[in-house]
C-alpha cells in the first residue's frame, strides 16, 4: 500500500494541502478527525472546504478510514500504528487532491464530475457519494429512483 512509512509530518501534508486548494480558488479548509472513543468504529481523518466550480462556491468534503491496529497490539503500539495511519492518510488525500486538480487544469478531465462524489448537500451536511451509495445497489438493479433526498420546503 502507498505512503505505509511515510515520515512526512501531518501538519506539513496539511499545509501543503491548505496551499494546493487555495492556488485553486478555494479556501476555508477545515480538518476533520474523527476517534471513537470506545473504539468500536474505525478512526477518520479528511477536511472540508469550499472550491469554485464554474464560478459558484461549493463545500466539499473528503474522509478515509484509518486501519485498525493489529489484534494484539499494546496501547503504544495502537498509538503508534494510528499515528502513522494519519501520516499516510493525508499524504493519499494531498496526493488525491493533485491528481484531481491535474487532471482538471490539463483538460483531460472536468473538475465538477472529479468532485461531484465530495460535494456537500445543504441541510444534512452528507455528500452526495453519501447519499448514493447506500442506494447504488438498487439503482444497479434498476430501480434509480430516489437516489438523492426529495427536496424539501425552505431549501
Amino acid at each position: 500500500m502507498a505512503y505505509e512509512t511515510t515520515e512526512v509530518p501531518i501538519a506539513r501534508t496539511q499545509e501543503a494541502l491548505r496551499k494546493l486548494i487555495q492556488s485553486h480558488k478555494g479556501f476555508g479548509l477545515a480538518v476533520i478527525s474523527e476517534q471513537d472513543p470506545a473504539g468500536k468504529e474505525p478512526a477518520q481523518e479528511g477536511f472540508q472546504a469550499k472550491v469554485m466550480i464554474d464560478g459558484v462556491p461549493y463545500i466539499v468534503k473528503i474522509m478515509a478510514t484509518a486501519k485498525p491496529a493489529p489484534k494484539y497490539s499494546s496501547e503504544r503500539q495502537k498509538q503508534v500504528h494510528f499515528e502513522q495511519e494519519q501520516r499516510r492518510i493525508w499524504r493519499v488525500l494531498y496526493w488525491h487532491m493533485k491528481s484531481v486538480f491535474e487532471a482538471a487544469d490539463s483538460g483531460v478531465m472536468e473538475f465538477r464530475e472529479l468532485m461531484l462524489p465530495y460535494i456537500v448537500i445543504p441541510g444534512d451536511g452528507r455528500t452526495i457519494a453519501e447519499h448514493i451509495l447506500p442506494k447504488l445497489a438498487a439503482a444497479l438493479a434498476g430501480d434509480p429512483s430516489h437516489l438523492l433526498p426529495e427536496k424539501t420546503e425552505g431549501r
